[in-house]
């Protein structure tokens, strides 16, 4: 267990996609009923018992994340679940992407979030942010490419950033850096076939 001194948003992030990788379906389905503002549910308990200087401090706020991150675990076996993070597949080029690295392969750069989506994302107030990721991750949880996981530190610091308009910021680059390239390198291959 993680010194209670030194506990960091990153660490308990990390936690939380560890422990639910290895939930059993139940327990994993809980987290993803469980209401922010409601009593949680046991695996969230267990994570906030290990982790009280992160987690203790904004209880709502977590379970919010751990609700985001069980709603993108995948469903069944534990042992032959891929891990949940990536740190190299950011949020931002997630929502753009949808959760395929390949993307957008031989089909049109159609972003999975819709520009629109985003910005409606990016400029949420604090009670409208976790509703707002969540109705976004359910959209790619059913249409992410099997076996690829998301920063998932990406999604806690969002949920958790003091500064929302840098947060929103930060979000956008990704979004349209990995839109930008999705473009160039269509426009080079069409360019090249002619």
């Amino acid at each position: 267990m993680p010194g209670t001194e030194t506990q960091t948003v990153e660490e308990t992030a990390l936690a939380a996609a560890r422990l639910l990788q290895g939930l059993d379906p139940g327990g994993l389905a809980e987290l993803r009923r469980m209401s922010s503002s409601g009593a949680g549910a046991p695996a969230y308990w267990r994570l906030a018992a290990r982790y009280p200087r992160t987690i203790g401090r904004r209880h709502e706020t977590w379970m919010a994340i751990v609700r985001t991150l069980a709603i993108l675990t995948p469903k069944g076996d534990p042992e032959a679940r891929p891990p949940l993070h990536d740190p190299k597949r950011r949020l931002g080029d997630v929502l753009c992407d949808g959760g395929d690295p390949d993307w957008p392969g031989q089909n049109a750069v159609r972003p999975a979030i819709s520009e629109r989506r985003l910005a409606q994302l990016m400029s949420a107030r604090a009670q409208q942010r976790p509703v707002l990721l969540e109705r976004a991750v359910r959209a790619l949880a059913g249409t992410r490419r099997a076996g690829t996981g998301i920063n998932v530190v990406d999604i806690a610091w969002w949920l958790l950033s003091n500064d929302p308009a840098d947060a929103a910021r930060r979000l956008a680059e990704r979004y349209y850096a990995r839109l930008d390239r999705a473009e160039r390198n269509q426009q080079s291959t069409e360019q090249g076939a002619t």
